[in-house]
């Protein structure tokens, strides 16, 4: 598939504009999960209620995007235009993103996410849609371009996807080189 043109971009840009700031104004209100503008939905949000943090948007085409709030700064979008494409199939879940905190993909099935971080502490993640967010260390979230691209050592953490009944589907790590 060709890459969208420029201004294909520059449309899914504008709508999540005004999407994020819908959803950045509901989210004060307490209704943000039920925001959607020009196809756009809410997925999973790592730092709910703060100035930064991250969101999974996606949009009834198909495209999906990750949106970065910074506190005092414009938002940022990591577009995929034909999804992001993990496959869910082995493990019901699939990482799209991480560093701080992990955003992703379940499949149907799945009920519950949860992880357990380097102490032993479960964190449950939070499940919207077909998406997730799961708030655990990670170690020092990259701060430049090169520190997104160099190579790090996650923590070793076990994530446990659980089914209908409560049923275990996958129990082992959550990062997989």
């Amino acid at each position: 598939m060709a890459p969208p043109r420029d201004e294909v971009v520059a449309e899914w840009i504008e709508e999540l504009t005004a999407f994020t700031e819908l959803y950045r104004a509901a989210e004060t209100e307490g209704s943000a999960e039920a925001v959607s503008h020009a196809g756009w939905h809410a997925g999973a949000r790592l730092g709910p209620d703060t100035a930064s943090g991250r969101l999974l948007a996606y949009n009834e085409s198909g495209v999906e995007a990750e949106c970065v709030f910074r506190e005092g700064e414009r938002t940022l979008f990591n577009i995929m235009s034909t999804g992001y494409g993990n496959d869910t199939t082995e493990r019901g879940f699939a990482v799209w993103s991480s560093r701080p905190g992990v955003l992703g993909a379940i499949d149907a099935g799945v009920t519950r996410l949860e992880v357990a971080d380097t102490d032993g502490v479960i964190v449950p993640a939070d499940i919207v849609a077909h998406t997730f967010a799961v708030d655990v260390d990670l170690g020092p979230a990259p701060q430049t371009v090169d520190e997104v691209f160099a190579p790090w050592e996650p923590p070793e953490l076990t994530v446990r996807v659980y089914g209908e009944g409560d049923t275990l589907r996958y129990e082992g790590p959550l990062l997989i080189r």
